[in-house]
């Protein structure tokens, strides 16, 4: 009996060790099963994973779209400027390119500050910075920053024609005017800088970086002319002082096929900086809500946004619908006193004295309130 106990308990252990064994290959079979499935058929989505963790992405704004006149001058072009931007966790002298951006940026510390010590992935200093400042941003080479050549709108006759061209904002996407109807045209599709970083968020010097570049936005042509806006500008601006007016809108038209070549609005504002209020203005002393107000104003196209009693331009239209009715003959005789009556109001000619008899062609010809002799 004595010698039958030690044995049982070899036997008892050996069986578990058996177990054991076998829950550790079950186990270990089950690990190797997640791992294969892991390493070869989600390969794809992990490494995609991981490559977003590791990257850092940096926008590229697309050059937009030119708008050319029909004689071939462009009315709106691209400027070539710069963004900076910071990343925290790559900047070794914090102190060194707060003092390097306040200086060359011309802003104040406080703001520069905020904005170099917050945790972000990138942080934007300034957009639409000249191309001098951002090449002497870089020259420092410092660590943590970042200068990416942009673009900026630029309008090189100024304020001609802005009332119909309209402006952008500081994405460079439309405001008002052709540069907000015709967008989905001209803004382009921005690019990306890609950029690998290590578990601290540190460039990795050795990966380089992969730029998906930008497509610059479409073209757009248009009927209107530089020679004939400009004339039309500067009757506009005669008649303005002449006649003491507010404003002076002037429509040049094609009338055989409708195409315009000329819509003039005085008084226009600089395209180049369009949110500068006239002098005429209470300038700083005015609320944000007001001065929107008086933007809005300032922005408004008036041939196509207000009304106005026709006067001898709907002449055209009673003449023609007379003259094809038979109701009137160019030969018809008239008589202007200087007036008619319509009903109990008094319409008056633009010649007091009227024009006395005339035919129906000189009637047309001197916008008479007539009467049938």
């Amino acid at each position: 009996m004595m010698d039958e106990i030690p044995y049982q308990h070899k036997t008892y252990h050996r069986s578990k060790t058996v177990v054991v064994m076998f829950l550790c290959l079950i186990v270990f079979g089950i690990l190797m099963g997640r791992l294969v499935y892991l390493m070869v058929f989600q390969s794809e989505y992990y490494t995609m994973k991981a490559k977003e963790l590791h990257e850092r992405e940096r926008s590229i704004k697309a050059a937009r779209g030119r708008i050319i006149d029909a004689g071939g001058k462009v009315l709106a072009d691209n400027k070539t400027v710069c963004t900076i931007s910071v990343i925290h966790s790559q900047i070794t002298d914090a102190e060194t390119v707060i003092t390097v951006l306040c200086k060359e940026l011309g802003l104040s510390e406080e703001y520069v500050r905020k904005r170099v010590e917050k945790y972000s992935s990138i942080e934007k200093i300034k957009s639409n910075v000249d191309k001098s400042v951002g090449d002497a941003i870089r020259a420092y080479d410092l660590a943590g920053v970042k200068v990416d050549e942009d673009y900026k709108r630029y309008y090189p006759y100024d304020s001609l024609g802005s009332k119909v061209l309209g402006f952008t904002g500081g994405d460079n996407q439309g405001i008002i005017g052709l540069e907000v109807i015709y967008e989905e045209y001209l803004q382009g599709e921005a690019g990306t800088i890609l950029t690998v970083t290590d578990a601290k968020g540190v460039e990795v010097a050795e990966a380089g970086e992969e730029r998906v570049e930008p497509v610059g936005g479409k073209d757009l042509y248009i009927s209107m002319d530089v020679n004939i806006q400009s004339y039309a500008t500067q009757l506009a601006l005669q008649t303005m002082e002449t006649k003491e007016a507010d404003s002076v809108s002037i429509l040049v038209m094609n009338p055989q096929n409708g195409e315009i070549y000329a819509m003039v609005n005085v008084p226009e504002f600089n395209l180049n900086d369009p949110y500068t209020l006239p002098d005429t203005a209470d300038g700083d002393n005015i609320s944000e809500e007001k001065k929107q107000e008086l933007l809005n104003g300032m922005w408004r196209n008036g041939c196509i946004n207000d009304t106005y009693e026709p006067g001898s331009t709907f002449k055209i239209i009673t003449a023609a619908a007379g003259l094809e009715s038979g109701a009137v003959k160019p030969t018809d005789t008239f008589n202007c006193p200087g007036f008619i009556m319509v009903e109990d109001r008094k319409i008056r000619c633009h010649k007091v004295g009227g024009h006395g008899a005339e035919d129906f062609v000189q009637g047309t010809m001197n916008s008479c309130k007539q009467e049938v002799v």
